[in-house]
């Protein structure tokens, strides 16, 4: 029992409890709680939450991507939050994803169909008139690369459309994705 349950006697918030998991994430990524952490970024309830979540699933993938294998569809879940709580981070789950694609492209490849959904997702919020939704150029890039990994060569239509956006972070990764497929 911490001191904070003994003198108050209550567990810790959801925001403690991201803060202290993206912390583990940081220095001892093999202690973490990822099914904890995943739980969070998914469903944050408010952005400051998310941010800290998110922060702790960037910091496991680039440092244990394995870690993350069994989370592929929720971090792709992730990647679909346009707007609302959760939304300024879907470009963290895609670099996410990029990682675990990198690090074993047989995790991401079952979820092809899934991940050109999020990427046309994120092209159809980009056109929308009046919207407030625009391009999140690390979730662009961030999926083109874990497709090209993954060899989701049904990614390519999309990829085609992402190396013509005005975007330069994210045409740049299309057409590096297109030529590593």
């Amino acid at each position: 029992m911490g001191l904070r349950d003994w003198v108050f006697g209550g567990d810790e918030t959801a925001l403690e409890a991201a803060n202290r998991l993206r912390g583990t994430a940081k220095e001892s990524p093999e202690e973490v709680d990822v099914d904890r952490l995943v739980e969070l970024s998914i469903e944050p309830g408010e952005h400051a939450v998310s941010r800290a979540a998110a922060d702790g699933i960037t910091a496991l993938a680039e440092q244990r991507p394995d870690r993350l294998f069994d989370h592929v569809p929720e971090l792709l879940e992730a990647t679909t939050i346009l707007e609302g709580v959760g939304s300024k981070q879907r470009g963290s789950f895609a670099r996410a994803l990029e990682h675990v694609a990198k690090e074993d492209p047989s995790v991401v490849a079952p979820e092809a169909d899934r991940l050109i959904e999020s990427l046309e997702a994120e092209l159809e919020a980009d056109k929308q008139p009046g919207s407030d939704v625009y391009i999140d150029p690390d979730k662009a890039a961030g999926l083109s690369h874990a497709a090209a990994a993954a060899g989701v060569d049904d990614a390519t239509p999309v990829l085609e459309r992402l190396r013509r956006h005005s975007e330069p972070t994210v045409s740049d990764a299309a057409r590096e994705a297109l030529r590593e497929l």
